[in-house]
């Protein structure tokens, strides 16, 4: 007699999703804890010129708030052109890659390597001498500090999509556009995603290196200035607010994330 195990399986539960602020409360928790801790650990040590509290650094926000916000606004605007920019033409060369010839495509990808071999301090001083102490300077670094955080792990994911599928689309007589659009591209997101979250975290450090090697403004420029006359406590303000845009970008970037790929595993929660 054979046995109906029909129901007897256990029965299979939809798994909740998570939604796109549901980060929201533990990262607002870690940053209180953050806080109260170097509140504590300032006051302990007791030397503000070298660790200033947070609450000194909200007394110089207060008196300097017009200013460190112009600043900000600027340093925020580099960042985010030079990763729209570094991140788009990371992806597009990705791509390139796989459309050309193994040879070439071997060569450009040697190239690549080798130009990111080069210490970025070398390169922000050559691009501020070539572009100037303007905004397009700081643009280039950011977008290159982007382009190749992004590159190498687009371009890996696109040539390691499963041979089954890459059979099935020679066999539909697919085109290479078909075929990035179909199956590599979409294959490839969910590490694209964790590629831009470095690369717009990389974007940040670029646009403060920029402004670090030249500049008339920015947070960068405030930290080097700041850092001349002996102001721990802007220096530290400058650095938080560097932070906080990090922060930012990063969550919106996390959103796009849960918006474009709620079928991904990781978008699952693990625990109820």
């Amino acid at each position: 007699m054979v046995q109906d195990t029909a129901h007897s399986a256990p029965p299979v539960h939809a798994v909740p999703r998570r939604t796109p602020f549901a980060d929201l409360g533990s990262w607002t928790a870690f940053a209180a804890f953050v806080i109260v801790a170097w509140e504590i650990g300032s006051r302990v040590y007791n030397q503000p010129y070298l660790l200033p509290a947070p609450s000194q650094i909200i007394t110089a926000l207060r008196e300097d708030a017009p200013l460190v916000l112009y600043y900000a606004g600027i340093t925020t605007q580099e960042t985010v052109l030079g990763f729209v920019a570094g991140s788009a033409l990371a992806l597009l060369g990705a791509m390139l890659f796989v459309w050309l010839p193994r040879a070439l495509e071997n060569f450009l990808y040697r190239a690549v390597v080798t130009l990111n071999s080069t210490p970025f301090v070398a390169l922000a001083s050559l691009v501020v001498v070539w572009f100037g102490l303007g905004i397009t300077s700081k643009v280039v670094i950011a977008g290159l500090y982007t382009f190749f955080a992004v590159l190498y792990h687009a371009h890996k994911e696109f040539i390691s999509v499963d041979p089954m599928r890459e059979y099935l689309m020679d066999v539909y007589n697919a085109s290479w556009l078909q075929r990035m659009l179909l199956l590599k591209l979409p294959s490839a997101l969910p590490i694209i995603f964790t590629s831009l979250k470095g690369g717009v975290m990389a974007a940040v450090n670029g646009a403060i290196v920029g402004e670090l090697f030249g500049a008339f403004e920015g947070l960068g420029y405030m930290i080097l200035d700041s850092r001349y006359v002996g102001n721990t406590v802007r220096v530290f303000l400058a650095a938080v607010f560097c932070t906080m845009i990090g922060w930012v970008l990063l969550g919106i970037v996390t959103v796009a994330e849960r918006l474009l790929l709620p079928w991904h595993v990781s978008m699952a929660r693990e625990r109820p």
